[in-house]
């Protein structure tokens, strides 16, 4: 609070009154006359004015018809005088209370509480404007990025937003960040500890992104990040600038790794679902890649010949079809039409994990298992770059020969897809307090987020919304039909924190536990 009077004593009387802090004050500046408090505030930011009516210079009125203009600021005016006019004014403007001095300490206490309670209840609604913002800027950008958006729609959520975006002015790129730790540790890490860490990771972001762009959440351990500039002005040294400040504070402050996927930049803005693409393909190479790095074309140097590019699907053909002779016909003249072209080694790697990916994606598809497929360390890049092209393309044809063998042991009597195959996993392993989309991906060989997107489009519903269900009706037959403790019920459902089960079936039933339990 800032207390404002032109006599000495009043200051030091009123500083004296009673115990500021116990009422959630703290007097954190004076002055003596109107001047000095309209410097003061101009300094410094204050929740509270409290102020004598006349004074030299700039008077009591003066001062709160100026703060008006700026501020609705709480204003308590103590005066000597007891003039109607003086009433009448600074009521006009607002202010919380006149009181006539000599204040009783209980008026006064009386209302710095009234006071409190009002400015607790301002910053309340001030946190979920912020928060219904943010979500809905999040889900924005999320659908128009992906393109389930049109850009005219987008626009004037931009406004409603207050998202200083031009789509079709400026240039834009989209960048894709994901959560390392959400790969390998997630199994030691509660809920709690998970989110505080996202929230970590998402405010670094946003600090080194600054107005440049902004950051939006996708899924659980995926983030996007989009930067926008006027046009010529966005450059590819101002976009890894970014990915590398955001891969280096995020391992220095939040002590956790992400793996960074780079789109294209675009022009103008309305095109970003290219970039989103373009990001996402990126990140698809994180298997082969590693975790902790910046994945962007120049990585992979996409820009093969583009007769080898056709011919990958009718390689992936003959896979399908069991065709050996045709996968070594295929892969034969590939490596002819590379080595007479002259083509770079990192030319001849992409695609390679093109390749790769895709006899990945084809497996998956049919619900064919494929652990041992790239166990002898094929995955990683760098034995990729040991290998010559002639070297390479054996291993390309070993790796084919092992998928049509892992496709023709399988022995699922018909093809399970993908879908189904989450949902037979959830069933089999709801109760077990590691289950996560991350762990079926590791599973079934496939990227989570896509998973996460293909899961979504076939049920309606996101991952997490159906393991919740699926473990919130096993807890309702579980507290229906059994006498067991709430505490085994979260527990054989899969949860390990007694509070996050009892929210969480509060959310999704509408009653507690036990109000269930009574109506049962």
């Amino acid at each position: 609070m800032l207390i404002v009077d032109d006599e000495p004593g009043a200051l030091k009387a009123l500083k004296y009154l009673l115990d500021w802090e116990s009422y959630g004050f703290e007097v954190a500046g004076e002055a003596a006359n109107g001047r000095e408090a309209l410097d003061r505030l101009a300094e410094d930011e204050f929740s509270l004015i409290v102020t004598d009516i006349r004074m030299p210079g700039i008077d009591g009125l003066e001062l709160i018809r100026r703060v008006r203009e700026l501020s609705g600021i709480p204003i308590l005016v103590m005066s000597g005088f007891e003039e109607f006019e003086y009433v009448k004014a600074c009521l006009k403007f607002g202010i919380k209370d006149y009181l006539l001095k000599p204040v009783a300490e209980e008026d006064l206490g009386r209302l710095l509480q009234d006071v409190r309670e009002d400015l607790n209840r301002v910053r309340k609604l001030n946190r979920q404007l912020y928060h219904g913002m943010k979500a809905m800027r999040d889900q924005v950008l999320r659908q128009w990025a992906s393109g389930a958006m049109r850009t005219q729609d987008a626009e004037e959520r931009f406004r409603l937003t207050e998202l200083p975006l031009d789509p079709s002015r400026h240039a834009a790129c989209c960048l894709l960040v994901e959560m390392d730790f959400m790969d390998e540790t997630d199994v030691f890490l509660t809920d709690g500890t998970i989110q505080v860490l996202r929230f970590a990771v998402r405010n670094i972001m946003e600090e080194i992104v600054g107005d440049g762009g902004c950051v939006f959440e996708l899924t659980d351990q995926r983030f996007g990040i989009l930067l926008y500039e006027e046009r010529d002005r966005l450059t590819a040294e101002d976009v890894l600038s970014v990915a590398d400040g955001v891969q280096v504070h995020v391992t220095r402050y939040a002590k956790v790794s992400v793996t960074i996927g780079i789109g294209d930049i675009v022009w103008p803005a309305s095109s970003i679902p290219r970039s989103f693409a373009v990001a996402e393909k990126m990140l698809d190479r994180k298997f082969f890649a590693g975790g902790n790095a910046v994945i962007w074309k120049a990585t992979f140097d996409e820009e093969t010949p583009g007769e080898g590019t056709r011919e990958l699907q009718p390689l992936l053909d003959a896979v399908a079809c069991a065709d050996e002779k045709q996968v070594h016909l295929l892969l034969k003249r590939q490596m002819e039409r590379f080595a007479a072209g002259g083509a770079r080694p990192a030319q001849v790697r992409s695609y390679m994990l093109e390749l790769f990916v895709n006899l990945f994606h084809l497996l998956m598809k049919e619900g064919v298992r494929a652990e041992s497929l790239f166990r002898d360390g094929g995955g990683s890049l760098a034995a990729l770059e040991a290998k010559t092209i002639s070297q390479l393309f054996a291993y390309a044809q070993t790796k084919c020969t092992e998928a049509i063998a892992l496709r023709a042991a399988s022995q699922s009597p018909q093809p399970v897809t993908t879908v189904e195959a989450i949902k037979r996993i959830v069933d089999a392993e709801y109760g077990s307090g590691t289950i996560s989309l991350k762990a079926i991906s590791e599973q079934i060989y496939m990227n989570p987020a896509y998973l996460g997107q293909l899961f979504k489009s076939a049920e309606g519903m996101s991952f997490n919304d159906y393991l919740l269900r699926v473990r919130m009706e096993k807890a309702k037959e579980l507290l229906r039909k059994t006498d067991k403790k709430v505490l085994e019920v979260a527990m054989d459902v899969g949860y390990r924190e007694l509070n996050w089960f009892y929210k969480k079936f509060k959310e999704y039933t509408g009653v507690s536990t036990s109000e269930f339990r009574a109506v049962k």
